[in-house]
């Protein structure tokens, strides 16, 4: 086989994208055919498995892994310890998926491992490459390997069970909240779902469970006992008092299991970052890891998460939340209210296809003054005609504009300064709109005008 060069990041990132994706392509059947562990498995043993030796702290569930990761590699970053985390989707660059020490992974070093892995990817048969997800799964482990991580967090994709970075074997399993999504492939029923993300926990491994709306601590509880691994509950184990809730972060006092913890601020705001914050430090508490009370505050006011509720002021006050089920846009809906303050509220909503649609807008109805449907950016399916029907019947007045661009623009149009304009619905919708609100350097969206100006 002659050896292909790939020598810049465009001609990497399409070899990578030339896979399948199942972040972009969900027609694929939710079976071990498709989706498994064994092709990650077999690209690791041909880098000589560079996992072993590594700790790793493995994070499934719903909602919440990404603020679980960044704030587990913050306080475990307090300490001293070389970090790496793999976490998914990004919000502008893939670089952003595989950071140590919460520096991104260079261009430079992401086209060298390409090179590396292209003769491995090629001698998997034709009808059995590894996905895009798989490559970076192994890509980010051999790197971490590289660069003397002491310490892996690892997000999954989807579910836990099939999950390609299922091949762990973890110091720590971590569940944070369980709700209803990908019920196409996890499953139509809450306890199938919890099932699925209960496939991380490993024999004689620990594992700690987050604060759950449902009821399906069980599930865990049994998986946990079958593995003779302990298993303990945030939720019955520790507690927490909020004091206060702005925009800019919340300030809190904690029981991390008999630590007590007073006047702590994390700058995530919203009160299910108090509890994302609590099960971190559960966590590390359970592994002997958790810092001392000063160590801790100061790491929590650091803490940042690109279109989690994050606030950005430019010619407008936007913010940018990714919530895409009902729950997730519930607990949206209760962080404005409780943490925002504004004159209006202009709400633009991008939905994927196949997601709780009249869930996340009934939610949002409740707090927008206008609604504006939008069309996500992404290649996965859309029916953005049947998002705005629905959008009507809880919203009469919702209006369409399926450009992105034009419903932002829109949204600057109709507001004024002492409004705030939410962008959500989807990463889809969150990232494209971030990438153009950050970069954007006049007054004004390009092709809008201040609805006081003249023409």
């Amino acid at each position: 086989m002659t050896a292909v060069k790939i020598g810049n990041i465009g001609q990497a990132l399409d070899y990578l994208y030339s896979f399948i994706n199942y972040e972009t392509d969900s027609s694929y059947s939710y079976e071990s055919i498709h989706y498994n562990v064994d092709r990650t498995i077999r690209l690791l043993d041909l880098l000589d498995n560079p996992q072993n030796g590594l700790k790793i702290i493995h994070v499934a569930g719903t909602k919440g892994k990404g603020s679980v990761c960044q704030i587990l590699n913050t306080l475990l970053g307090s300490l001293d310890y070389i970090t790496g985390v793999f976490t998914s989707p990004h919000i502008d660059r893939i670089n952003e998926r595989i950071t140590v020490n919460g520096q991104q992974i260079k261009d430079e070093e992401l086209i060298g491992l390409m090179n590396l892995f292209h003769p491995l990817i090629e001698s998997f048969p034709v009808d059995s490459k590894p996905t895009t997800f798989e490559i970076l799964t192994a890509m980010a482990v051999h790197y971490f390997k590289m660069k003397g991580v002491e310490f892996i967090i690892l997000e999954t994709g989807m579910g836990g069970r099939f999950d390609s970075t299922n091949f762990s074997d973890p110091v720590l399993s971590v569940i944070t909240s369980i709700s209803y999504d990908h019920v196409d492939k996890l499953g139509e029923h809450i306890h199938q779902i919890a099932a699925e993300k209960a496939g991380i926990i490993k024999k004689s491994k620990p594992v700690v469970v987050g604060y759950q709306v449902y009821d399906v601590f069980d599930i865990f509880k049994k998986k946990s006992v079958e593995g003779g691994s302990a298993c303990y509950s945030t939720g019955e184990l520790c507690s927490y008092d909020i004091l206060s809730a702005t925009e800019k972060g919340t300030i809190f006092h904690a029981n991390i299991n008999g630590l007590v913890l007073k006047n702590v601020f994390i700058s995530l705001p919203g009160e299910h970052q108090v509890e994302n914050a609590v099960l971190a430090l559960h966590g590390l508490k359970i592994l002997g890891l958790l810092p001392m009370g000063r160590t801790i505050r100061k790491a929590l006011k650091n803490v940042h998460m690109p279109a989690r509720l994050e606030l950005i002021a430019k010619n407008r006050r936007y913010l940018l939340d990714s919530a895409h089920n009902e729950d997730s846009s519930r607990v949206l809906v209760r962080a404005v209210k409780k943490a925002y303050h504004y004159n209006k509220l202009v709400t633009v909503a991008g939905i994927v296809k196949g997601k709780d649609i009249n869930g996340i807008l009934k939610n949002l109805a409740t707090i927008s003054d206008s609604l504006i449907i939008t069309e996500p950016v992404t290649h996965k399916d859309l029916d953005t005609e049947h998002v705005y029907k629905k959008a009507r019947e809880l919203y009469p007045s919702a209006v369409l504009k399926k450009s992105l661009k034009d419903a932002v623009a829109y949204a600057v149009e109709i507001s004024c300064g002492d409004d705030l304009i939410l962008i959500t619905g989807s990463f889809y919708t969150t990232s494209p709109a971030r990438s153009w609100i950050t970069a954007e350097t006049a007054s004004r969206l390009p092709g809008t005008r201040d609805k006081n100006s003249s023409p």
